[in-house]
Order: structure tokens, then C-alpha cells, then sequence
């Protein structure tokens, strides 16, 4: 069965995080942290770079496997805990097989996967493609523009007369760096090889088959380069189902890497997994985010968690190729979260739908009040498409939808959840809107978003989650500004002020922990420093009030 991997990718790439549609919102994040370095590029000369982590890996001492491969007819392949694992605790850590553009990018350096400026392109010096500086770290390695690359691109001129064509010809780079492996490092080429491509499912579809001919296959065969057609959509199908979207910082890309791609789906995730973009054969490491006893299976989730069961299962469906019944989507209350739920029109109760694993089923409240299908899919295309108009940075845009649309859906509504969490990271950190300049009011209603959003990610992203420490750190600032306000103005007892501190402590803890296993330099890393700065700064209180632990 194929894994596929999305990073969490909402992981505070500071909000790569949810919205329905994940390119458009992606989009939204450029607006907000766009990369535009652009400068000249020299290739490396050395023939070892698709073999520049064997070294490393050679000197690590091997561990003892914590999971086992199973196979079932219903599941594929897939990975269980051979012993039990504790919460944190490393499952899997490999090198990237292979790292390419991601399909509909921008244009973007071939070395490091960061946008570059359409108006002041930067041309490798060997093969004219474009990169984005003479200090590339991806330049020589196989990870990013390789030598053989290079070589290979060489007579491949880009036509930079028509950038939008360029942009299209992206899509042919990862499938090529894949083929490209056959003759330069077999071995990955072999893990890459057994790996599932579904080509019989996706051959039948009328879609994504005659779009890889077209933007693959054929723009291969553009350039003079013979490899056979099955081979090269079977490349594509291995991608579409098992690769990683790796990267941050203004830089997205996707990788395949072993055993990762073995991982079985689940809505409600039990691990989490990083990139290191930084270290030598760009490793994944999957984590387990809450404990696994011997025998459990391990997952990941293959859509966007705070997406509802209708969105989930039709992205599954039409890029994983399979239809998930998991217990989540099988539950009309996604687990007690409503995170699909309508407001009833006529008692504003819940309107759910009477059968989640059937689209064509009926949606009903316990009133007898009952919404068609179709009338519900065009309610909800309308209302993410206004909510994906909102400027990333619109703190009042995103406040008026929840209040436009307060009587139409459920408080806790997937919707609603992505608006709630873009302002959670807003308030506090905006003109306008920082937190020490933000009135109680607003302070308040930090602390509420906060709240609702970590009642539902205990229930779909339990334990170490990204999403739990991003919020436990967005939640602690407001607490704490309240919290010394109070103080200052005497307003508060001694006892309350000991239990809010420790209520903040408690946060920032967990907050430092699950943030701590991330990069040190990534958003995440720099979140967890800032949050172990935060506990050293609240330990002067205790000459105040004494010990608070």
C-alpha cells in the first residue's frame, strides 16, 4: 500500500497549516514569508554526490528495529510496533532516496527548492537552469542539482522567453532525478523501485494518466531522453503515492525515502515526523507522538487533519487512491470533535451526516431537519473559497468570517478551526495586534482561540504534535501578559498568581518538549528556544512567591 506523506505540513511553517485547499494556501504563506534570493550559480564538480551520506550512515551504530513489516490484502504492507514505544521516541530515521520540485511549483532553484525572482533569474553556469546563489547548499548533491544533473541538463536549454512553460517543465524533474538513479546509485534506485505506483488504478483514471503523458512523459522525449513510457509513469505513480512534502522556510519539495513510505494511514495520526533540510542525505525522522504498545499499528495521516471527512476522504480517494474508513471518518462526530458539524437552520443544533463513509448520503438533526449532499459540498466550496480570499495577515477578516457564518456552522467546524488558528498566531505577533499593546479583550480572546483549538487537537493530533506545541506556546503568551498585569495592579492573590504560573509552566514545558525535537533553525526550533527562555524568566518570580512547583 502506498504512504504518502504530507509533513504535518502544518506544522508552523507557521501555517502551512490548514486550509482546504493546500496550494492555495501555500500561496496565502508566500505573501507572508517570500524568499526571493537570487544570485549566480556554479556547479560542484564531484561525482560522489549521490553518495554523500554513506559515510555518516556507515558510522552510526545500528539499532534494533522498534516495528515490523505485516501485509494484509485490505492494508498492503504496512508497520507495527514490535515492542512497546514510548511517546517521543525515534521509530524511523533514513536519508531521502530521492528529493525533487514539487508538482504546480513555482519557479524555484533547483538546488534548494527556494523561489526565485521571475525577474532576475540566476542561470547555473553548467546547464543554465535556474538556482538561487554561488553558495547553494544543494549545489553538488543529490538531494538538490546534482552533478550528473547537471550534465544531464546541459542540453536542455530552458526557455526562459516563456516562464510559464518553464514552471511546467518542473513537474518532469523529480521523475527524471528518480530515473536518473538507475544508472547512478542502483541501490536507491532498487528502494525506490518497490515501492507501489498503483498503475492499474491510475491508467483507468481519466485524469492524472494522460496529465503525466502530457507534462512528463512527453516533455522527456521533448528533451531527447529515452527511457521507456511504463517505466517513467510508474515513476510518477510512485511518487503521487509515497512521496514526503519536505521543507519550510520558503522552501517546499518532496522526497521519497525507505520504510517511511510503509507507514499506514490513519485520520488521527500516532506519529510525527520531521526533515532536517540542513544535514547530509536530507534524513526523515518519525517520531512516535503518543505510546504504542507491541502489536499497535503505526500511522500517519495522509490528508490535512483539520480538514472534515468529506475533504479528507475525497483527497484520499483522488491521490492516494483509496477510500479511508478509519474511526474517525466512520463517525458522524469525527470523535466528538463536530469538526464537519452544521448549524440546524431551524433549533441550531447539529446537522451531521447520517452515514459518513457514504457522500451520497443525507446530512439530518436530531429536530428532523435533513440537507441534501450536494446542497452540503456547495455550502462548503463556497465558504473555503471565501475563507481562502482572506489575506494571510487579516486579523479582521478572518474575525468576521467566524461571526458571518457563526449560525451555519459548528463552533468547532474544520472551517472554523482554520480561521480560529491563523488567529491564534496572528494576535500577538501583527502591527496592530502585539501583544503587549493588545487590550485584556483581546488578550481574552486569545486565550479562548487557543482553548478551543487544543480541545480538538488532544482528540486528532494527541501527544507530540506539532499543532499541540504551537498552541501551547501561542496559548502561554497572553496568560502571562494578564497574569503580570494583574500583578502590577495588585490585582490578584499571591495562591492565584502561584497556579497561573504553574498553569503557564505546564505549557511552556510541553510546548519546549514536542518543539524541541524539531531543527534547531527551523520556525518550530526557534519557537521551543524561545519557550525554554520563557520558563528561565518566570523562575524570577519564585523570590516573589516562592517555589511555584
Amino acid at each position: 500500500m502506498g504512504r504518502p506523506g504530507q509533513r504535518d505540513k502544518y506544522n508552523v511553517r507557521s501555517t502551512q497549516q490548514f486550509v482546504m485547499n493546500k496550494k492555495s494556501h501555500k500561496k496565502k504563506q508566500k505573501r507572508r514569508t517570500r524568499n526571493k534570493e537570487n544570485i549566480i550559480e556554479d556547479v560542484a564538480n564531484t561525482k560522489e554526490d549521490a553518495k554523500d551520506t554513506q559515510a555518516e550512515e556507515s558510522e552510526k551504530p545500528k539499532q534494533e528495529l522498534c516495528y515490523e513489516i505485516k501485509h494484509s490484502k485490505e492494508m498492503g504492507r504496512y508497520i507495527t510496533a514490535s515492542r512497546d514505544i514510548k511517546a517521543g521516541e525515534v521509530i524511523i530515521e533514513a536519508p531521502a532516496l530521492v528529493v525533487g520540485p514539487c508538482s504546480g511549483c513555482a519557479l524555484i532553484c533547483l538546488g534548494c527548492y527556494r523561489e526565485v525572482d521571475e525577474t532576475n533569474i540566476t542561470k547555473c553556469t553548467g546547464c543554465k537552469w535556474p538556482l538561487c546563489s554561488r553558495s547553494c547548499p544543494g549545489l553538488g548533491k543529490y538531494t538538490g542539482h546534482s552533478t550528473y544533473e547537471c550534465v544531464t541538463l546541459k542540453t536542455i536549454t530552458p526557455n526562459y522567453n516563456d516562464i510559464e512553460d518553464l514552471k511546467d517543465s518542473y513537474q518532469a524533474i523529480a521523475p527524471l532525478r528518480c530515473l536518473l538513479l538507475k544508472r547512478e546509485d542502483p541501490d536507491k534506485w532498487a528502494a525506490i523501485s518497490s515501492m507501489e505506483a498503483h498503475n492499474d488504478i491510475r491508467r483507468a483514471r481519466g485524469d492524472i494518466w494522460p496529465m503525466n503523458d502530457r507534462n512528463v512523459v512527453q516533455r522527456l522525449k521533448k528533451w531527447g531522453l529515452e527511457y521507456d513510457d511504463e517505466e517513467i509513469h510508474t515513476v510518477c505513480g510512485i511518487l503521487e503515492v509515497n512521496a514526503f512534502e519536505v521543507g519550510g522556510s520558503g522552501a517546499n519539495a518532496r522526497a521519497l525515502y525507505d520504510a517511511a513510505f510503509l507507514l499506514a494511514h490513519d485520520c488521527t495520526p500516532s506519529t510525527t515526523h520531521t526533515d532536517a533540510e540542513h544535514k547530509p542525505g536530507r534524513p526523515l525522522t518519525i517520531r512516535a507522538s503518543i505510546p504504542h504498545k507491541a502489536g499497535d499499528i503505526i500511522s500517519l495521516c495522509y490528508a490535512y487533519t483539520l480538514q472534515g471527512t468529506l475533504r479528507r476522504r475525497e483527497h484520499l480517494k483522488l491521490s492516494k487512491f483509496f477510500e479511508c474508513g478509519c474511526r474517525r471518518c466512520a463517525d458522524p462526530t469525527e470523535l466528538g470533535t463536530q469538526a464537519s458539524a452544521l448549524r440546524c437552520p431551524r433549533c441550531g443544533a447539529r446537522v451531521l451526516p447520517a452515514a459518513p463513509l457514504q457522500p451520497a448520503a443525507p446530512w439530518r438533526c436530531g429536530c428532523g431537519y435533513g440537507a441534501a449532499p450536494a446542497a452540503v459540498q456547495a455550502l462548503l466550496r463556497r465558504l473555503t473559497e471565501e475563507l481562502e480570499q482572506i489575506d494571510a495577515n487579516d486579523v479582521l477578516g478572518f474575525e468576521n468570517f467566524l461571526s458571518k457564518y457563526r449560525n451555519v456552522l459548528h463552533d468547532s467546524h474544520y472551517l472554523f478551526l482554520s480561521a480560529k488558528h491563523s488567529l491564534s498566531q496572528l494576535y500577538g505577533k501583527v502591527s496592530d495586534y502585539m501583544i503587549h499593546q493588545m487590550p485584556e479583550e483581546l488578550l481574552h480572546r486569545k486565550v479562548e482561540i487557543c482553548r478551543d483549538l487544543m480541545k480538538v487537537f488532544d482528540v486528532i493530533e494527541p501527544g507530540y504534535s506539532r499543532l499541540r506545541g504551537i498552541t501551547l506556546y501561542e496559548l502561554h503568551a497572553p496568560l502571562m501578559v494578564l497574569t503580570t498585569r494583574d500583578f502590577e495592579k495588585k490585582a490578584i492573590t499571591k495562591e492565584n498568581l502561584r497556579n497561573r504560573l504553574k498553569e503557564i509552566v505546564s505549557y511552556l514545558t510541553e510546548s519546549a518538549l514536542i518543539l524541541g525535537f524539531e531543527p534547531r533553525h527551523s520556525p518550530e526550533g526557534l519557537m521551543a528556544a524561545a519557550a525554554r527562555d520563557a520558563l528561565k524568566k518566570i523562575k524570577t518570580w519564585e523570590h516573589i512567591i516562592g517555589k511555584i512547583s
